[in-house]
């Protein structure tokens, strides 16, 4: 039995997201004066190096549905 693989899908799709104006201002600096950088790649890395911290180890199933909207809920056990 072979290693899988991951397939990695080339087919883009936009998310739209709120981040802090500082944080959006200090992401567009380091890819202005970095020319290899683009915005989406930084972003694409820094979310692959979190999710594979996060899936380390742990095996999610598929989801059932879409993911709720608006903000989480609070914690009932606080």
């Amino acid at each position: 039995m072979g290693l899988m693989k991951q397939q990695v899908s080339k087919r883009k799709e936009r998310v739209t997201l709120s981040l802090s104006a500082d944080m959006v201002e200090r992401l567009r600096t380091v890819v202005y004066w970095s020319p290899k950088l683009t915005l989406t790649g930084v972003v694409e890395s820094a979310i692959q190096s979190t999710l594979a911290k996060l899936e380390k180890g742990k095996r999610f199933k598929k989801r059932k549905g879409k993911l709720p909207v608006g903000r989480p809920r609070k914690d009932q056990s606080s």
